[in-house]
């Protein structure tokens, strides 16, 4: 058998890619405009041309110039289709997509039903990408990851660019959907109280359905509207209803019968979250715009953006376009021709994620002798069904500790969808002994690519009045807050349905019981505000105003949140400069609030007030000292100098809060009482991590209840108050659970630092990680609660008042050699050129104008928009886990060790498997795998769309 070189298949690709049609692609065809590439020494670029698609294939040019691999992985992921190359920990994310998405069909249709304006910027997209991979096969320097997971490039299609964007804001642009997850926990509930009407009660202090009084809004109450949705009494529930909590607590996932896979609870209860290689991604955000008349400049002001977690390279990718009505600089997502935040020379927005239900999940009885049946209005119906296969990679069961790496594992899958209402609703969950199936609607099915172009629009705009105007119709749940010469907006989006239906609306409901008689849509679902009473706008995924409509999702907009750290430090540097901010000043409280403790200052003075003298003395009084230290720097999670945190604060309330989370809430949740990590590095795989802050901040959805209930603001007593009447007896209640927990709490310390003295009890400095969507390594920096993307500008100010960074850098581009390299300790420098300037809380300069971007160019290139299809050629050789892709130590080492425990021969680094273990090539493998009895939308990876 021949041998071929590890990297040697960069070779091959280019050759392949070289012999095959390069026939121009699209309406567009011969050679077209010039599109000009101005560079700065940021790898940021900014296109110049005079039509949609020569503006879309340029930027389709240089993303692939920068992404290229970072690109596939996503398409994969967008498709369903990830864990045949990157692994088993793939699969979670690929049933979720399969199911709650599209197939292949589907995404067609999306294509084939797009507008031209559309149709031309995505064949522009995919021409540009097609035309670098062409050039960087030919000059031997495509990605190095792709040799090493001996997979040639597929040809870019405009349906790969429609994945990606489905579940980008398919799965981050609809909100809510939580019910089930609800209902397992009141479930739980019904078997720990005495009745299931004491558990009702008590389950309202975690599951609100409108805004309190004493929640941050960002704006006035008066300037939102209200709802008219609310919580049922126990005794208002129907019996229907109730029997669908009831079976919640069994319901396992659909279409998974009798196979050796376990998925998260998140993917059985329906939550929309990333899993497998991009687990922390979201679309979480912060911002601040300030009016005029409190800024010193006269204009007004901008700062913050978006949290999507934290990648290398990122999922945001920073470029100007300017042409086609378009001038424009801001970030987009890697793989689609659009800008999503950013600024144009007239205005300037960025975006939070508004977290609005727009998901009903409904409980269908199904036929005790056909699960596929089920009652719909008292009828009979057929779910429509669809058999998916799922293949994982050997060499990822390897990495994943699988026994018998020469075969691909196989996972099959239906789904089933209840077709009822005009629209078509994925199966979930079912419980087989109670014959109850949960199916999920939601309000924009179908409607992403649409809704994805409706945002591209806004840079076009040249006021605020015209960016409204853009998004009227933009149904998917976000905030925009926009800023322009002389005056702000928030505009809040989404499409809310007008729920009749008689059901409580934070739990499962029959289908008698659910009844949508409209929408909300766009810029009207009645919280959008030009100009704001307050003269600014904070907000951090907090509710608009009190009175507004609550999510599903418990524990989400309570009396406290994360907001209230940005809105105290915007309130003090306002009295601090007299009412004017400067875009320093600004930038400045983005920083505090990503270093200060948003909930510990709601539950530390209940902590130092349980062990003042004359209640303790000894350890529990010095424990409460250190907490006071910790409050008197406005609980700072700045790092130390030496390595550790200033005082035993932060560790004193980390353990406290953990064991309160066990003596406060385990006799009533029983196993759903959620686990708290406060270590951002340790994201759990569950859908439940945050790379931001972990629970330092990332969510509040564990401090509410707790909160309330030391304030004494909860229906039920959780500290096991005998008369919930005396404040006096609910203190003392209080804190003999606190003190209690706080000497659980010492033990553990203790023994950690070996010293009963709470001063030497200084927590290691935490850590935020970027991690690799590639064969880069990982990178560190002190933890803060922070952007992903972070802008600050003031309008008409020239170039030194418009900033922004992407770390740890705009490329991720690595070449074969390069990526041997990096596995030795010597990575490219462009993989990491704004790390420092984001770990100092600076920016680089952010141009605009023609003058401006000419000002900072390093490099300038022209190009002329010629279709490019690059040939699909082989079946990729071999697989790589997703070890290579997210885990840190991976990359060519891993491959090689990997491989190396699966049999297969490596003489050196870049050797390439000459067998497996069977005496099979992978090729051969590969082959037998595709050959199975997949469906049609089974095909091989390789197929086109």
């Amino acid at each position: 058998m021949d041998r071929r070189s590890f990297m040697g298949a960069t070779g091959t690709v280019a050759a392949g890619l070289l012999g095959g049609a390069t026939a121009t692609t699209g309406a567009q065809s011969g050679t077209l405009e010039e599109i000009e590439i101005l560079t700065d020494e940021y790898g940021v670029s900014h296109v110049y041309a005079d039509d949609v698609y020569s503006l879309s294939y340029g930027n389709g040019y240089v993303q692939a110039r920068d992404r290229l691999f970072q690109m596939d992985a996503l398409r994969l992921v967008g498709r369903g289709e990830s864990a045949r190359w990157l692994g088993p920990a793939q699969l979670p994310s690929d049933i979720e997509v399969r199911r709650d998405l599209y197939s292949r069909e589907e995404i067609n249709r999306q294509w084939e039903d797009a507008s031209e304006t559309t149709k031309e910027a995505l064949r522009g997209f995919a021409d540009g990408v097609n035309r670098r991979m062409v050039e960087l096969a030919a000059q031997g320097e495509l990605p190095g990851e792709f040799a090493a997971l001996g997979r040639a490039p597929e040809p870019w299609k405009p349906e790969d660019s429609i994945a990606f964007i489905n579940y980008a804001i398919g799965f981050f642009g609809v909100n809510g959907g939580s019910h089930l997850s609800s209902a397992r926990t009141l479930a739980e509930m019904f078997d720990n109280f005495d009745t299931e009407a004491e558990a009702w009660d008590a389950y309202g202090d975690l599951n609100r359905v409108v805004v309190p009084e004493d929640h941050y809004g960002s704006v006035g109450e008066h300037e939102v509207d209200g709802t008219d949705e609310r919580a049922l009494d126990y005794d208002e529930v129907s019996d229907g209803q109730l029997a669908a909590i009831r079976a919640a607590k069994d319901a396992v996932p659909w279409g998974l019968d009798d196979q050796d896979v376990t998925v998260p609870d998140g993917v059985t209860e329906g939550l929309r979250e990333a899993r497998g290689m991009l687990e922390g991604f979201r679309f979480g955000s912060n911002a601040i715009i300030v009016d005029d008349e409190h800024s010193a400049h006269d204009k007004p002001i901008l700062g913050a953006g978006p949290q999507m977690g934290l990648f290398k390279p990122p999922i945001p990718y920073e470029i100007g376009l300017h042409g086609a009505g378009f001038d424009v600089v801001g970030m987009g997502v890697v793989a689609a021709p659009a800008l999503v935040i950013g600024r144009t020379p007239e205005i300037a927005w960025t975006v939070t994620t508004s977290g609005d239900e727009m998901i009903d999940t409904i409980a269908v009885e199904l036929d005790e002798d056909d699960r596929h049946r089920y009652r719909w209005d008292g009828e009979w119906h057929e779910m429509s069904t669809e058999q998916v296969t799922h293949y994982t990679s050997p060499v990822g069961g390897v990495a994943q500790g699988e026994t018998d790496p020469g075969s691909y594992d196989v996972v099959r899958q239906e789904v089933a969808r209840v077709e009822q209402e005009g629209t078509s609703m994925p199966v979930i969950a079912w419980n087989p002994e109670e014959n109850i199936a949960y199916c999920q609607r939601p309000t924009t099915r179908m409607e992403e690519l649409e809704g994805a172009f409706m945002w591209a629009e806004v840079g076009r705009s040249n006021s605020i009045d015209e960016f409204e105007s853009y998004l009227s119709e933009f149904p998917f749940g976000f905030n925009f807050h926009v800023v322009s010469d002389d005056e702000i907006a928030f505009f809040r989006t989404g499409k809310l349905p007008e729920r009749r239906g008689d059901a409580d609306p934070r739990l499962p409901k029959p289908p008698a019981e659910h009844d949508w008689g409209g929408f909300d849509v766009g810029t009207n679902v009645g919280a959008s505000v030009r100009n704001p009473d307050r003269g600014y706008v904070v907000n951090w995924n907090n509710a608009p105003a009190a009175g507004w409509r609550e999510s599903s999702t418990e524990q989400q907009w309570g009396t406290v949140h994360r907001v209230d750290v940005m809105a105290r430090l915007v309130e003090e540097a306002l009295d601090r400069t007299g009412g004017e901010l400067t875009r320093q000043d600004v930038a400045d409280i983005v920083e505090d609030c990503g270093v200060e403790h948003p909930y510990a200052p709601r539950s530390v003075p209940a902590m130092v007030d349980a062990v003042q003298p004359g209640h303790v003395d000894g350890q529990l009084k010095a424990m409460g000292e250190e907490l006071q230290k910790w409050a008197d720097i406005d609980y700072s999670f700045r790092p130390g100098s030496d390595g550790t945190y200033d005082n035993g604060g932060m560790a004193i309330w980390e353990e406290t809060r953990k064991e309160l989370q066990e003596l406060v809430f385990r006799d009533e949740l029983g196993e759903q009482t959620p686990t708290l990590n406060y270590d951002p590095t340790a994201i759990d795989g569950q859908g439940g991590g945050d790379p931001h802050a972990a629970d330092h901040g990332a969510t509040v959805n564990e401090d509410v209840t707790l909160v309330d209930a030391i304030d004494d603001d909860t229906e039920h007593d959780w500290f096991d108050v005998l008369d919930g009447d005396n404040r006096a007896s609910h203190k003392k209640q209080r804190d003999a659970v606190i003190r209690k927990a706080m000497q659980r709490a010492a033990a553990t310390l203790e023994e950690r630092y070996d010293s009963d003295d709470p001063s030497d009890w200084l927590l290691e400095n935490r850590q935020i990680e970027f991690s690799p969507l590639g064969a880069s390594n990982p990178d560190r920096l002190p933890m803060s609660n922070r952007s992903s993307y972070q802008q600050s500008v003031v309008i008409g100010e020239g170039l030194e008042h418009s900033g922004s960074v992407l770390p740890p850098s705009n490329s991720g581009h690595q070449n074969a050699a390069e990526l041997v390299a990096t596995q030795a300790g010597e990575e490219p420098d462009r993989l990491t050129d704004q790390l420092d300037v984001y770990a100092n809380f600076d920016y680089k300069p952010h141009p605009v104008t023609r003058e401006q971007v000419e000002e900072r160019a390093v490099e300038s290139e022209t190009i002329r928009a010629q279709g490019h299809e690059a040939a699909d050629t082989v079946r990729p050789a071999s697989d790589l886990a997703i070890k290579l892709l997210s885990v840190p130590g991976g990359g060519l080492r891993a491959v090689r060790d990997v491989a190396t425990q699966a049999g297969w021969s490596f003489d050196g680094l870049l050797d390439d498997v000459e067998e497996g273990p069977s005496g099979a090539t992978l090729d051969d493998q590969a082959s037998t795998a595709a050959d199975g009895d997949e469906t049609e939308s089974d095909a091989s990876s390789t197929d086109l769309l």
